[in-house]
């Protein structure tokens, strides 16, 4: 599905087709759930209600007063808003948050070290996304211009996502969400280069 959005939004209704976004992101999260375990399913849920509850949450406040990210507005590619910020923005929070904790708890033992990681992973993701983002119609910062707050506040709330990884003891390694975030890596470098 997403080298199929990276051929039609490069070469076909750029706008047409990342309108498709949020069914993307409710597909991603039901992939998620569908193939993590019954013991595991209740701590994801709180998990997943968590990120989506914080992500959405310090969306609100930064699209209201620009703290802590900056001054953005959301554009009209990522589904239905509530005041000002699309309802699914939590669930995309959620889907980067876990994906990369997978890879963090792979590559270390140490709950600090983890959390690093697994910010550093969603920074870097970050950097991916901003050039594109009034492109494909998600966000538009003002003057154009992406502030260095921006990323310095997405590295404090993914520290506190990770945190919550980690306090809540998730054991499953899924695999299918681990490498969602290789492939949404991919597919945002691949647009970089297309568009």
């Amino acid at each position: 599905m997403h080298f199929f959005g990276i051929w039609v939004i490069s070469y076909g209704d750029r706008d047409f087709f990342a309108g498709f976004t949020p069914l993307n992101l409710i597909l991603a999260a039901l992939l998620f759930f569908g193939v993590s375990s019954k013991q595991e399913l209740p701590k994801l849920g709180i998990y997943a209600m968590l990120c989506i509850g914080i992500g959405y949450g310090v969306e609100v406040l930064g699209t209201q007063s620009g703290i802590p990210f900056g001054n953005y507005a959301y554009l009209h590619n990522l589904g239905p808003k509530l005041i000002a910020v699309p309802l699914l923005i939590g669930v995309n929070w959620f889907l980067l948050a876990y994906s990369s904790a997978l890879w963090a708890k792979r590559w270390s033992s140490s709950n600090l070290v983890r959390i690093l990681i697994g910010a550093a992973l969603m920074v870097g993701l970050d950097f991916f996304i901003e050039p594109l983002c009034a492109e494909l119609g998600f966000w538009q910062w003002e003057g154009n211009k992406i502030p260095p707050q921006n990323y310095l506040a997405w590295f404090g709330v993914a520290m506190l996502m990770q945190a919550l990884f980690i306090r809540l003891k998730l054991q499953a390694d899924q695999a299918l969400a681990r490498w969602y975030l290789v492939l949404i890596a991919l597919f945002f470098m691949m647009l970089n280069i297309l568009i």
